[in-house]
């Protein structure tokens, strides 16, 4: 049996195209099994932008994106503003916890949280708000509560978000980086340009270059692309 093409996912776990890009890997998984694998990589937009989770960026862009995929799950944020998560850092590490058992279980995890965040308006910055996302995704909660309390990832993460900027260089969230090294960015996605002296009302909007299942074939174009290349770097 052949081992599975890996491709890195550079993303924001609070960014709404990159969840977009997820859903879309996902009405994929069954389809590719066994062929590719998503290795997810910690874009902390925090560590650019110095903010935190922008609300009212998210706000005026979320009702927006989210007609892209009717029914991928999401809400307007639904719990107290208190309750907003605004930092992602300890998401990132629980993902990275999720890794060390296995890609898999952190391609789950990973999808989970951000189900929880768009969907479900749950804190995922709390520590038992992660804890129980690990147990609906299948880890082994105890081995996972271990590794999170430890710290062992934080340096990963931090390690990631500096390659993904820094050395990659990517363009931005999401970014799909190859086995050959090429980089695919916000594949299949509009983009809102937003006006941030006016409250951050949409400027403009950049519609997407496909629409309903043509925009699965641009990410099965994706998905092929990285098999093929991770074929070439064998030979």
């Amino acid at each position: 049996m052949s081992t599975p093409t890996t491709i890195e996912m550079y993303a924001d776990l609070y960014c709404p195209y990159a969840y977009l890009a997820a859903y879309r890997l996902r009405k994929l998984r069954e389809e590719y099994a066994g062929r590719v694998e998503v290795a997810h990589r910690s874009l902390a937009l925090e560590y650019v932008n110095r903010e935190t989770t922008p609300k009212r960026v998210l706000d005026m862009e979320l009702p927006i994106l989210m007609l892209e995929e009717p029914d991928i799950p999401w809400q307007p944020w639904a719990a107290p503003d208190s309750a907003w998560p605004v930092t992602m850092w300890p998401a990132f590490e629980a993902v990275k916890c999720a890794e060390r058992q296995s890609l898999a279980l952190a391609d789950e995890l990973d999808w989970r949280i951000r189900v929880a965040f768009f969907g479900e308006s749950r804190c995922v910055s709390m520590r038992h708000v992660l804890i129980e996302l690990a147990g609906e995704a299948g880890l082994d909660v105890e081995r996972f509560t271990v590794d999170f309390d430890s710290g062992v990832a934080k340096q990963q993460v931090v390690a990631e978000a500096r390659a993904g900027w820094e050395t990659v260089k990517v363009d931005g969230s999401p970014t799909f980086v190859l086995p050959d090294g090429t980089q695919i960015s916000n594949p299949g996605l509009p983009e809102v340009d937003l006006d941030e002296r006016h409250g951050f009302r949409p400027r403009s909007i950049r519609p997407a270059p496909c629409a309903g299942d043509a925009c699965l074939d641009v990410y099965r174009r994706m998905l092929d692309q990285s098999i093929a290349s991770a074929g070439r770097a064998t030979h």
